[in-house]
């Protein structure tokens, strides 16, 4: 069975909302652009601990719907909570894997994940049967990335190399983490018509970076050790390197990020 790489819950929450502080707003324009209105029901796969889900259901407003969906309970209880604390009623959560969710047919306007077909092993299949779910019109969008495009300025050699790591340790999972490259084309083959395509890459200080670098390395490091990728003494070594050596002059940038989406 395949194992998520990087942790749920509480314990993943600071890394998911750094993702979001860095990716939230290209997210939020890619789904404006894409046509998320008022009065929309919503799909949204993977909701994870919430980041978007609050902004999507005042969006479509009172008259519209979100069904969010994650297969962590820990994640939805999170997502739950910040969305009882905004004071939003019309989302409902459902905790389940994609591959299993039962909707009625031709019910959903439109249908959004991020960072979700990285960690699935057949996202072609997902996205074909997710269709059914969309009404004939209906707008799915997909954000995923090419893990390879990490880069750090000057070369950072402690984080490139975990981050191939990273990689490595996906493909033994059978995920792609370099799936966003292969998105425009995996959703033309499943049936979309291509509304819309892009990529986005934040670059940020190194000095912003490294805790978040520090963040996924240590939820990632005990499977390393486990497939033999690292010991528990260049998992340390490196852990120090990174928190303690840091080029003040440098800079990290985020694998891009492709935006896809599509009608039914």
């Amino acid at each position: 069975m395949s194992k998520y790489l990087l942790q749920v819950g509480d314990k993943g929450f600071d890394r998911l909302k750094f993702i979001n502080d860095i990716f939230g707003e290209h997210s939020r324009n890619f789904l404006s652009r894409s046509g998320l209105r008022e009065g929309m029901r919503v799909l949204e796969l993977g909701c994870g601990t919430g980041s978007m889900t609050t902004w999507i259901a005042n969006v479509v407003g009172k008259n519209g719907r979100v069904i969010a969906l994650d297969a962590s309970e820990k994640q939805i209880k999170i997502a739950r909570n910040a969305i009882e604390e905004s004071g939003v009623a019309n989302v409902e959560f459902i905790c389940s894997i994609v591959e299993a969710l039962e909707l009625p047919r031709d019910s959903i306007d439109l249908v959004y994940s991020r960072l979700l077909l990285m960690h699935l092993k057949n996202p072609e299949l997902v996205l074909k049967s997710i269709k059914k779910h969309l009404k004939v019109g209906g707008i799915i969008c997909c954000e995923e990335p090419h893990a390879s495009s990490l880069l750090t300025t000057p070369p950072n050699e402690r984080i490139e190399s975990l981050n191939a790591i990273f990689i490595k340790l996906g493909k033994l999972q059978g995920f792609d983490f370099n799936i966003g490259d292969k998105l425009l084309p995996m959703l033309n083959a499943a049936g979309y018509s291509i509304l819309h395509a892009c990529f986005v890459q934040p670059v940020i200080s190194m000095a912003d970076a490294t805790e978040f670098v520090l963040m996924g390395a240590k939820e990632m490091a005990p499977f390393a050790v486990q497939c033999g990728m690292l010991s528990e003494a260049e998992t340390q070594d490196m852990l120090h390197e990174m928190a303690t050596k840091i080029d003040a002059d440098s800079y990290y940038t985020f694998p891009r990020q492709a935006q896809v989406s599509g009608y039914r």
